[in-house]
């Protein structure tokens, strides 16, 4: 029993170090055009994230090796050498870079014929004209902002400087655009990036009560996948995009999430790619007093992740003026 329990403990040591050297090794960054209410605690909660998110890349390294190991001999029994490795890898480079290339030819504008603009106007017009009969005939009352007050992002990565999620911010225009991007190394290494890009909201209530927020967003960018597993390597790439509100009244309130795109395998190839425009919306419920300043934050999360040379995953909302996030307007109402 005690030597058993040693090795649990050595077991344990060794997956400690592990993760903090992959944390060691993180590349973090957290800022905002206007400081957040009570910063501090977001950005522990964003440390959290992080270790959590170290400790699922150590037990991705730790397979990602076992795989290596186990198919060291395949390769020696099969005569080839390093320099054979190295040389189809560089192949498979070649052929994911052709396919990016050709993939964003295609879908880096929206489809001829479709007026974006348009929509987002006649849906203002409509938010515009519903505000109007609630202040007539709503007994509870209501609101609207027509314009964000700050924005924000943090973000996380560990690959090269390629990797290096990023966002630009048009806060007048209530618009932003997040871009994340990952490329898998060597036979079996993977990178990966994220990030939360938002814009904020302002208001204080005239009166206490159950509060009822509901926001649009419309989110104009693509994405691009490829991956080819080869029977030395193991190739993967994976895509997710959510969409999120987060409210702050006193104390922050748990953040609601929802899942619009994913998409993963070994085998995308040539790539998995397309256009991702469409109007979401995203809503929450919360008590809140009478008074008191309340910032809801509204944003999305990009993460990228590919393993292995070849692989690679793209979610773009910033390239050219057709790709961005636009967030309107928010509305919200009271009842007692």
């Amino acid at each position: 029993m005690h030597d058993l329990t040693l090795k649990e403990n050595h077991q344990q040591n060794l997956r400690n170090e592990r993760e903090g050297s992959i944390m060691a090794k993180l590349k973090t960054e957290f800022k905002s055009t206007k400081p957040n209410p009570d910063e501090e605690h977001l950005r522990t909660l964003w440390q959290a994230e992080n270790r959590n998110l170290a400790r699922s890349l150590a037990e991705e390294v730790r397979t990602s090796q076992r795989r290596k190991d186990n198919k060291l001999p395949l390769l020696k029994a099969g005569g080839l050498n390093d320099g054979d490795i190295a040389r189809l890898l560089k192949e498979d480079k070649s052929l994911s870079n052709r396919a990016l290339s050709e993939a964003r030819q295609k879908i880096t504008v929206p489809p001829v014929g479709v007026d974006f603009e348009d929509l987002q106007k006649r849906d203002l017009k409509l938010v515009q004209t519903n505000a109007e009969r609630m202040e007539l005939h709503n007994p509870s009352w209501y609101g609207y902002d027509w314009a964000s007050n700050y924005g924000g992002w943090w973000k996380c990565w560990n690959g090269e400087a390629e990797e290096v999620p990023s966002v630009g911010f048009n806060v007048g225009a209530d618009r932003f655009d997040p871009r994340a991007q990952a490329y898998g190394e060597g036979w079996f290494d993977g990178d990966f990036s994220t990030i939360n890009a938002y814009l904020a909201f302002q208001f204080r209530p005239p009166s206490w009560g159950h509060l009822h927020i509901n926001i649009s967003q419309w989110l104009h960018g693509y994405y691009i996948l490829y991956s080819n597993e080869k029977w030395y390597t193991s190739g993967y790439a994976r895509a997710e995009l959510d969409t999120w509100i987060q409210v702050h009244q006193n104390y922050w309130r748990p953040r609601h999430s929802h899942r619009r795109f994913t998409c993963a395998g070994d085998e995308l190839h040539p790539t998995r790619s397309g256009r991702i425009d469409g109007q979401y919306g995203c809503s929450y419920t919360t008590n809140v007093g009478e008074g008191d300043l309340v910032t809801v934050r509204v944003g999305v999360r990009l993460h990228c992740y590919a393993r292995a040379s070849g692989s690679f995953t793209i979610l773009n909302f910033q390239a050219g003026a057709a790709n961005y996030v636009y967030e309107p307007y928010l509305y919200w109402y009271l009842h007692h």
